[in-house]
């Protein structure tokens, strides 16, 4: 039921459109809407059904443009889920009522929205001599937009709710007259809307108590009801991100608050109490594996229990700070304590073996649990050791231990339990103390390279060495590291992420990204130090830049596709060297932002290069947000984060086709590139703009599990090596590594330590190992 339309003055504000009623379902009338859901999880919302070009699909939620292709799409519900809400008209003192919007925005500063809703603006045109200044006033609010214009000067735009201050909303509000009782309840309408369900209860707590009136009281009660289980809902949504980022101890105080809240409702009640008992189970089981381990050294001779007291303890300390990390390590050991008679000494080499190399690779044999400790410490020493000499020495020692029987080929049981090793350990330079949520800095030096470089690198919270994290590589836009990182730092510690921030310029140098190998070096150093030092997942790893840094973001990853889960572009542009590298996005995942009134975003980005991907079923999705420039656009942070969830880099795939027309793009999924034929490398000063002057080298790899049998053709490069790993090859059979054609290597393989170690000590990427490299040309 509605009554008419009412302005009420309140100094410039006025509001309009008044809905009777309180309560869920009643925020006024639902828009048209539909729940578009992906094959990968992400999950959009369009104001209608989906516009489609044949088999694309735009979503339109108000606010943005998102094209992807229609085979992505597990199914689409309409619904009433994306509702318009409660809107609150705003009157702003315009100077200027009218004029035509700018065709193109380069760049954009705005500052910040002050009580009146009003914020100084600049943005610079492509056409313009000089910045053109205004001052913007929002003139609507809406729980999921708000809609501003220009007082002294024609623009007319809109953001996202959430990028005004929430306290800034919540002062205009206020203002609205609180003597009149169906707009305080729209504003809690307009809360409940928002989702900002605290606030929402606090204003309606307010509400009944301004005017106590029995038919109000009435209605409150199933407002109340509702934003108490849509608190609680919230909270239990947060414990399944709490769960992916591996924060159990916040996870735990949420699930604690839930049990002692009185006013769920039963399902949900039902459902938390289960997730508590099961909490609760595997919390003792653990403290029970921990128990377990201290009484089993308890048992052993005065002699061996000396022997292995601090390993034990490692174990256990292991248990207790990290039990999610480490316990399916001792699943070979609690299955063996059910065998009656079992040797004390077997059952504490099947638990210390496979707390360092797996339950899959544990041994009973308390001999081979020791070397396999030994060798534990002699990897960990041979990946920080920065002297040749030390690091044979090393060699000669691993190679001198007692290992486990080989089941294949002589020495492939060595490089079998070395790689699980690696798997299992901590960082090879982790420092004890290392504190999350702060910003530390770090300097690297390559080997080859005297020029440091210098990167900032945030921990989640929680952090342990033994768990496994996602990263975030983030580039500037010319302002440095600590300010690419401050954006997203929020929300990577929400979702369990390392952010690391490298700097890429040199001193002196003007903050613009030159496409030069040694930006592209500072990158490379900066990750592969990160990975010595964390326990970063490597299959995990994005890249992600905003303007300057989005030009780089999309260059850096097509350069390095074997290094990265996916890219983040937002507001960058294709120019030297990407429009030449756009088919590595076949096994790239691309996240692209813009906004329409950017140069040549639909016609050219859109248009030319990222519309022929999508139609191609590739993973590339193109988000285009309406009357907006070149921006950061923080508002799609949380959207991003989603995205990123859903991908893993494929370390070793069993086919690949890409090209390289810079030195520093030299390295694809384990095929080197040390030297390339004389023209088909171009120094970036020398690449036409969008590339139309390179002439590229080009590599194609093909594997063939039948034959066990590596296929690489390749063109315009004189001299070539070959890692090979063994999830790509099988090692125990001979083995056959062709490049154009001709036998480079033919027979069974020898197993050595050295180039399995050598590459793991430079690029610490644990889950891309070989085990062999042959050379070529």
């Amino acid at each position: 039921m509605r009554r008419a339309s009412t302005r009420v003055d309140i100094g410039v504000f006025a509001t309009a459109v008044v809905v009777v009623g309180l309560g869920p379902g009643m925020a006024g009338g639902p828009a048209a809407a539909d729940t578009i859901y992906l094959k990968n999880g992400l999950v959009y919302r369009s104001q209608g059904a989906p516009d489609r070009d044949a088999t694309l699909l735009f979503l339109w939620d108000g606010l943005r443009k998102v094209v992807i292709r229609d085979s992505k799409v597990e199914r689409i519900v309409a619904d009433s889920s994306f509702r318009t809400g409660e809107k609150f008209q705003l009157v702003q003192p315009l100077l200027v009522h009218a004029g035509a919007m700018p065709k193109e925005v380069v760049s954009v500063e705005a500052g910040p929205w002050d009580d009146k809703g009003r914020r100084p603006f600049r943005y610079v045109g492509s056409r313009l001599n000089r910045p053109v200044s205004m001052e913007q006033a929002i003139v609507e609010i809406g729980p999921h937009l708000v809609r501003f214009r220009g007082i002294d000067g024609f623009w007319v735009g809109q953001v996202a709710t959430s990028q005004v201050p929430r306290e800034v909303i919540l002062g205009i509000l206020a203002r609205v007259d609180q003597e009149n009782q169906a707009e305080r309840e729209r504003v809690v309408r307009f809360l409940m809307d928002a989702g900002w369900n605290s606030e929402a209860r606090r204003e309606l707590d307010r509400l009944i108590q301004d005017f106590p009136n029995t038919e109000l009281s009435e209605r409150a009660e199933g407002a109340k009801a509702y934003l108490v289980q849509a608190e609680a809902a919230e909270r239990r949504r947060e414990i399944d991100v709490l769960r992916r980022a591996q924060q159990f101890r916040k996870l735990a105080k949420i699930l604690a608050s839930l049990e002692s809240d009185p006013g769920l409702n039963t399902e949900l009640m039902l459902e938390v109490k289960e997730l508590a008992r099961r909490e609760e189970e595997q919390r003792t089981a653990d403290r029970g594996l921990a128990t377990d381990l201290r009484r089993l050294l308890n048992r052993l001779s005065a002699a061996s229990r000396e022997a292995w007291q601090k390993r034990v303890e490692e174990a256990i300390t292991a248990i207790e700070e990290a039990p999610d990390a480490v316990r399916e390590r001792f699943a070979s050991w609690r299955q063996a304590t059910a065998e009656p008679d079992r040797p004390d000494a077997e059952l504490l080499a099947l638990a210390m073996s496979g707390f360092v190399v797996g339950s899959e690779a544990a041994t009973s044999r308390i001999e081979l649990a020791e070397s396999l400790w030994q060798a534990r410490e002699l990897v960990r020493r041979y990946l920080i050791a920065p002297a040749a000499d030390l690091r044979e020495e090393l060699i000669a020692e691993l190679d001198a231990l007692d290992w486990p029987a080989d089941d294949g080929p002589p020495g492939y049981a060595k490089l079998d339990r070395v790689t699980r090793l690696v798997l299992h350990m901590r960082p090879p330079l982790h420092a004890e103390g290392v504190e999350p949520e702060t910003l530390l800095g770090h300097r690297v030096t390559g080997d080859d390279d005297d020029a440091p470089t210098d990167y900032l690198i945030q921990l989640p919270p929680e952090y342990h060495p033994l768990r496994s994290y996602p990263a975030l590589i983030v580039l500037h836009s010319g302002n440095g590291p600590r300010s690419a990182i401050e954006g997203w730092a929020g929300e990577a510690a929400r979702r369990g992420y390392v952010v690391i921030a490298p700097e890429y310029g040199l001193p002196g140098q003007p903050p613009d990204y030159r496409y030069s190998p040694s930006e592209s070096a500072a990158v490379v150093l900066a990750l592969r130090d990160a990975r010595r030092r964390y326990a970063i997942d490597s299959d995990r790893v994005f890249v992600a830049g905003q303007l300057t840094g989005g030009n780089m973001a999309w260059d850096f990853g097509l350069a390095h596709p074997d290094q990265l889960a996916g890219i983040i572009v937002v507001s960058g542009f294709p120019a030297k060297y990407v429009p030449r590298y756009l088919p590595h996005h076949e096994r790239l995942p691309l996240y692209f932002i813009i906004g329409d009134l950017a140069p040549a975003a639909s016609e050219v980005i859109y248009g030319t290069y990222l519309k022929p991907l999508i139609l191609k079923s590739w993973d590339v999705t193109y988000v285009e947000y309406h009357r907006r420039g070149l921006e950061e656009f923080p508002e799609e942070i949380p959207a991003l984060f989603d995205w990123m969830d859903r991908h893993r880099r494929d370390p070793v795939p069993k086919s690949f086709e890409v090209v390289s027309a810079r030195t520093s793009d030299a390295r694809f999924y384990g095929v080197f590139i040390p030297e390339f034929a004389e023209g088909r490398t171009t120094a970036p000063e020398a690449v036409e703009i969008l590339g139309a002057n390179l002439s590229p080298a080009s590599l194609k790899v093909r594997s063939s599990v039948l034959s066990n049998l590596l296929n690489v053709q390749v063109s315009g490069v004189k001299r070539l090596v070959v890692w090979v790993s063994p999830r790509l090859i099988d090692f125990k059979r001979k083995l056959e590594i062709r490049v154009n054609g001709k036998p480079y290597f033919k027979g069974q393989p020898t197993f050595e330590l050295e180039p399995l170690l050598e590459d793991l000590r430079l690029r610490g990427d644990r889950q891309q190992i070989y085990w062999m490299k042959v050379s070529a040309g």
